[in-house]
């Protein structure tokens, strides 16, 4: 297998073409943006649906002047990424196609699709089973305090879900991250076996950073990361059967370009 031809570029010219697709990258992040602050108002109902649905009741709150607009902010930028996600995926692919092998390059669109695919899946299950479970948690250990009434402020409260979709959203790449790995031989499942363990404190700890200091909701976001790992490992397992297989076909058809080669010279 050959990788794809291309004339030889100098450093300067390869960090020009990375420049170019950074800026189209981010010019499509503005785009939808812009796109997204004008319709805030509806993604902003749509992102409240959860709270508004708790019971007990969590009412939202505006404290400062800037709060509405920061939080259209936030919202906005969110979308914008999220929408961007082909617009990345396909320069990053544009970027990096031309070193790849053919076989890499048949697989590419699929794993591109599925790239997108399981963030919007994390996503959706951070949506529609997080976010809700850990709203009714919360609800229910603030209820029954007598004169406490429960507030949530609106950038709080955006903080919190957006930071949640968009980490679950990431942590749902897990599976993909290790099929690329094992592709390329970085990762095999005795690996991941043998980190097993010292993965799992690492899972909890970034789900700590990046998830409201509090331990319910982290092990809330852990759990199903811990669990795309145990998937990680059997995406290795598939990779590394599939290149035992393809080693086997290749020496099986070396051996009879051989004989072949053997049998020429004998009748030769």
């Amino acid at each position: 297998m050959k990788a794809i031809t291309k004339s030889e570029m100098p450093l300067l010219d390869h960090l020009e073409e990375l420049r170019w697709r950074i800026v189209k990258s981010l010019s499509s992040i503005i785009i939808f943006a812009v796109i997204g602050f004008i319709f805030s108002n509806q993604l902003i109902h749509i992102l409240s649906i959860p709270i508004e649905q708790t019971r007990p009741r969590l009412e939202l709150l505006n404290t400062t002047i800037l709060g509405v607009f920061l939080a259209k902010m936030r919202v906005a930028i969110v979308l914008g990424i999220i929408f961007s996600l082909p617009v990345i995926i396909h320069q990053v692919w544009r970027f990096v196609a031309p070193g790849l092998l053919d076989d890499e390059r048949t697989f590419a669109p699929l794993l591109i699709i599925t790239t997108i695919l399981s963030f919007i899946t994390g996503s959706l299950f951070s949506y529609f089973v997080m976010i809700p479970w850990s709203l009714r948690f919360f609800a229910i250990l603030n209820y029954g305090l007598e004169g406490l009434v429960n507030y949530v402020t609106i950038t709080d409260y955006l903080n919190y879900i957006t930071i949640l979709i968009m980490f679950t959203g990431m942590a749902f790449e897990l599976p993909v991250v290790v099929f690329l790995l094992a592709k390329i031989g970085m990762v095999t499942p005795s690996i991941l076996k043998k980190v097993r363990r010292f993965a799992y404190l690492m899972i909890l700890i970034v789900s700590a950073v990046f998830t409201p200091a509090d331990p319910f909701t982290m092990l809330g976001v852990a759990m199903p990361v811990i669990l795309l790992y145990e998937v990680s490992i059997w995406v290795a397992k598939l990779v590394k059967q599939k290149k035992n297989e393809d080693s086997e076909v290749e020496d099986d058809s070396e051996g009879i370009n051989k004989e072949d080669e053997l049998l020429e010279d004998f009748l030769g």
